[in-house]
Parts: C-alpha cells; sequence; structure tokens
C-alpha cells in the first residue's frame, strides 16, 4: 500500500482555493459494482476487532447530497493529521488497519475520514473502503456514494474528486450492503445506483 502523500499547497492558498473555485463541470458518475470478491487481508483483522463495523447494514432509500465543502475539508485535515509511515516500520508487520492512527498508511487515512464523516451524519453504506491501483502500487480510498456520484477521498491529494476524474484503476469495494463483504469493480456508470428498500 501507499505509504507517503504529495507535498500540499501551502494552507493559505489552499484554503482560498477551496473556498472560492468553482467546481469543475463533470457528469455524474458511479463505480459499477460486481460480485462478491475477496477481503484485503488487512479488513479481516480490522473485522475481528470491530465486529460491529463488519455487519449488514440498513440502506437507505435514496442517495444523500455530495456536501462537498464537508468532504473537501475532512479530506484535508485528515492528510495533514495523520503522518506517513509504512505498518511494517509502525508495527513490524504489513496490513494493520486502525481508526484513530497518528501516522499510518493509506487505510488508516480512509479509516479515519470514514470516522469524521460518520459523525458529520453521513450514512455507513456511502461511506466504502475502496482498493485501487496507482500505476505503480495498490492503494486504499474512501469512495464516498451520493446522488451528484461518486466522490475519492486519497490521502495522496487534497482534492476530492468525482470517480470519473481519478486516475485511479479501481478494484475492490467494501458492499453497500454488509460491512464485512468486498465487491469486484467493473468499471464506472453515468445510471445512479439502484437502492434496496429499507
Amino acid at each position: 500500500m501507499t505509504r507517503s502523500k504529495s507535498t500540499f499547497l501551502p494552507a493559505a492558498l489552499a484554503t482560498l482555493m477551496l473556498s472560492t473555485a468553482p467546481l469543475p463541470a463533470f457528469a455524474a458518475s458511479w463505480l459499477r459494482l460486481g460480485t462478491v470478491t475477496s477481503r484485503p487481508y488487512g479488513h479481516v483483522d480490522y473485522c475481528s476487532r470491530q465486529a460491529a463495523d463488519c455487519t449488514v447494514r440498513k440502506t437507505h432509500r435514496q442517495l444523500p447530497p455530495a456536501r462537498l465543502a464537508v468532504l473537501t475539508r475532512i479530506n484535508s485535515a485528515v492528510n495533514r493529521a495523520i503522518a506517513p509511515v509504512s505498518d511494517a516500520q509502525q508495527y513490524g508487520r504489513y496490513e494493520v488497519w486502525k481508526v484513530s492512527a497518528t501516522a499510518g498508511d493509506c487505510e488508516d487515512y480512509a479509516l479515519a475520514k470514514r470516522a469524521q464523516l460518520l459523525r458529520k451524519g453521513f450514512y455507513p453504506e456511502d461511506l466504502l473502503l475502496t482498493m485501487a491501483h496507482t500505476g505503480q502500487e495498490h492503494h486504499t480510498v474512501l469512495v464516498v456514494r451520493t446522488r451528484m456520484g461518486d466522490f475519492v477521498l486519497d490521502n495522496l491529494t487534497e482534492a476530492v474528486l468525482p470517480v470519473s476524474a481519478s486516475r485511479l484503476e479501481f478494484i475492490k469495494i467494501q458492499s453497500p450492503e454488509h460491512g464485512g463483504n468486498w465487491l469486484r469493480v467493473t468499471g464506472k456508470t453515468g445510471t445512479a445506483p439502484t437502492l434496496p428498500a429499507g
């Protein structure tokens, strides 16, 4: 998994850009989800410690608004709060996923962002850990499902990007319906996902 972050813009410039720059036009796009696939080892270990977070989820009847200002603020804050370090360096073993890390790698950033967004009223089924490939190595991000499309929160960038603009190759994603299951990503679609009644 990735272990480093890109160089961030100076704080004042970043704040100005995030508060005043208009969002670029884009067509809403969502990841297309396939069949059940293998679970990342780190998530299996995480679920052994956080079993309540890895069960069936009650889904709601419609996707939420994007709340992009909140996504951007939390993405930036977590990226700055966690020091990048590999699990091998920190724990002497690979794939240790923690929610409240002060130092860690990509999964720890994604879990911290998920935890903060849950406190902001987002639903668990819309905050999906997602494994991707950067072109050089495997990498985990948080994908947030909204009525404006799926958005990527990534520790390698301050920008919150729609999946249609991301350069990542998405491989597998947490199931919206069960926190312990993962699904293959089979592409991207302009059609909003159909949500089960619940």
